[in-house]
């Protein structure tokens, strides 16, 4: 089974939103990059992947994981080059994949940070919802260890703030 917010899972959800019939009539609004860092995972790490969309279609995604804490990441400053960069537990995106919270409830715990435009984020809030609904449709294996995890992609320091570096990854 894919495990929860590993590269398998990224993968199959950009497959399944090449052809999702309510992604692609909703999805459409998604323009930009899009940043989540997930900390402390159940393997002991944590996570940041990276979306670029173009009228919904994801033309460019990255998975990147480290130890917990990858301090490089914490202290990540945010970058003009995203919409937005979401910031959460790995508990927080488990449970709100499982659809156990909303985001709205999410939005006022401390564990869980969206930060950029905020008005084009809620532009594209239908989207978002679509892009949601096709990730937690995607059966997953939440409590896994680091042994039980298949390999990733190379680990690296995130990008340069200011610099749009881009590599298909999927």
């Amino acid at each position: 089974m894919i495990k929860f917010y590993s590269k398998a899972w990224l993968d199959e959800m950009a497959r399944r939103m090449e052809t999702d019939p309510r992604f692609l009539a909703d999805g459409k609004k998604l323009n930009g990059t899009f940043v989540f860092r997930v900390y402390d995972g159940p393997d002991g790490k944590d996570r940041r992947t990276q979306w670029t969309f173009k009228q919904g279609k994801a033309i460019e995604w990255k998975y990147e994981d480290h130890p917990s804490p990858w301090q490089a990441l914490r202290e990540e400053p945010f970058s003009a080059n995203f919409v937005s960069r979401t910031t959460m537990t790995y508990d927080k995106a488990a449970r709100l994949n499982r659809g156990e919270i909303t985001v709205q409830r999410a939005l006022s715990s401390p564990d869980y940070k969206i930060e950029g435009n905020m008005s084009l984020v809620m532009a594209m809030m239908k989207s978002f919802q679509a892009w949601n609904l096709v990730a937690s449709e995607i059966p997953v294996e939440y409590d896994f260890t680091a042994e039980d995890q298949p390999q990733s992609d190379p680990p690296q320091a995130p990008p340069p703030p200011d610099q749009a570096g881009s590599t298909n990854a999927g």
